[in-house]
């Protein structure tokens, strides 16, 4: 697999530098993960920037021009990719412990609308830069929740932001989330999203949860789902955990762990 070494003062600067020189290039993120950590040495001596290196494949023309015709038909899952910052992935902050768990853990402080704002406009403004360094014309719109910030992107031919099973726009997400909240205190998650592909992944994923349990009941045989990160396999548990009839598991490591539909006697 192909790759780029990446460095700069911070993991998510680097990051960020990386996604915007592959997404210019027309490639497509696979994996992330960290060679070293900045030091700031001592006195300013002996300082070491953050260095990453970023998993990436080619991506052709066509495909990708046929990804971006196809953002309205696609859809998401609910949060962020699993972005590794170590020799092994690391799961999201936002990531429940329990993939079949639906309940959202509590912030830990309340926010106040003062901070929100902050981290509204951090985030924003990040995105901004980002989507300016890849040569983007993009629209951006903020929605604001009690808990929750989302930035809608709205434009043309950005297919480029998804990748192959929306790791590109999760890998965007995470470094939003921590650019956004360097600083600030309390977190209030960000949602970024291209053209609703988030929501319409989630409807494809629930229908496709759907159809293959009733294929399971039928025929009474186990069905292996593709290979799916944390949160798309959450919405197959949650869209069955009230069909008496199949149990889900989730099988494998990753980058292979899948969800498993069973018959239930």
């Amino acid at each position: 697999m192909e790759f780029i070494d990446v460095s700069a003062k911070t993991i998510e600067d680097a990051i960020a530098k990386g996604v915007a020189q592959l997404a210019s290039e027309g490639q497509e993120l696979v994996e992330t993960k960290v060679l070293e950590q900045p030091s700031s040495g001592f006195l300013g001596i002996g300082r070491k920037p953050a260095v990453v290196r970023l998993f990436f494949t080619a991506l052709a023309k066509s495909a990708t021009a046929e990804e971006a015709a196809n953002v309205k038909e696609q859809s998401v899952a609910i949060a962020s990719e699993p972005v590794a910052t170590s020799e092994t992935e690391v799961q999201d902050t936002a990531a429940e412990t329990s993939e079949s768990t639906v309940e959202e853990k509590p912030s830990k402080k309340e926010l106040s609308k003062e901070d929100q704002q902050e981290i509204a406009e951090k985030g924003k403004q990040f995105l901004d830069d980002m989507f300016t360094q890849m040569g983007l014309t993009v629209v951006i719109e903020k929605m604001m929740t009690k808990d929750k910030i989302t930035f809608q992107v709205h434009g043309e031919d950005l297919g480029i932001l998804i990748g192959k099973h929306g790791q590109t726009l999760d890998a965007i997400q995470y470094l939003t989330n921590l650019v956004a909240h360097k600083d600030v205190s309390g977190h209030c998650h960000i949602v970024v999203d291209v053209e609703n592909y988030r929501s319409r992944r989630e409807e494809t994923l629930v229908n496709l949860a759907k159809r293959l349990a009733s294929k399971v009941k039928r025929n009474r045989q186990k069905v292996s789902l593709e290979p799916m990160n944390a949160f798309e396999r959450k919405i197959i548990h949650t869209a069955l955990q009230g069909d008496k009839n199949v149990i889900t598991n989730s099988e494998g490591d990753e980058p292979f762990r899948h969800v498993v539909i069973s018959y239930k006697k």
